[in-house]
């Protein structure tokens, strides 16, 4: 990581809000439900642009892919590794800040964990689809080139936090 001796340098951790269109998108494909590939993948690089923007323009120097192309912070897991299976209802409780920011709570209708139901590990993990980390390394790596960032990373759900938010049946 890179170091400055005249200034700190800044980033942020996790997922930045997603545009509607996009979370509708991530909606359909984690129910299962048909929809275009093509259309999502253009919606995930557009969101991208937009959020590496976004970041540059607050001052960010170590700017993310927002996670724009993942359903969820922890649960996407299922999508890119084996052994989590299955969907247990969460038990939901009201947010305090919702009612002082109705905008943004209404953008996580869709995406919510508390809107979603979780998998559980039920089996030995190994990669599932690499692809899908491949496209959105590639992604962001399109989206920056040529930008004046300092660094670049992207977020990963650590074993910590899987175990903290997924139950672990095997």
């Amino acid at each position: 990581m890179k170091r400055s001796a005249s200034r700190i340098l800044t980033t942020h951790t996790g997922s930045l809000p997603k545009p509607v269109g996009l979370q509708e998108l991530l909606h359909q494909r984690e129910e299962q439900h048909s929809f275009d590939e093509a259309q999502f993948r253009s919606n995930v690089r557009s969101a991208v642009e937009e959020i590496v923007t976004r970041q540059q323009a607050s001052g960010i120097d170590v700017v993310t892919d927002g996670e724009q192309g993942r359903s969820q912070y922890a649960t996407y897991v299922k999508e890119r590794l084996t052994g989590f299976e299955g969907e247990r209802p969460v038990r939901s409780r009201p947010r305090l800040d919702d009612g002082d920011f109705p905008e943004f709570a209404a953008t996580q209708t869709y995406m919510s964990s508390r809107n979603m139901p979780q998998p559980a590990c039920t089996g030995p993990i190994s990669w599932k689809h690499w692809p899908a980390v491949e496209r959105d390394i590639e992604t962001l790596r399109h989206v920056v080139a040529g930008r004046p960032v300092e660094e670049v990373f992207m977020t990963a759900a650590s074993p910590g936090v899987i175990a903290n938010f997924l139950p672990n049946e095997h």
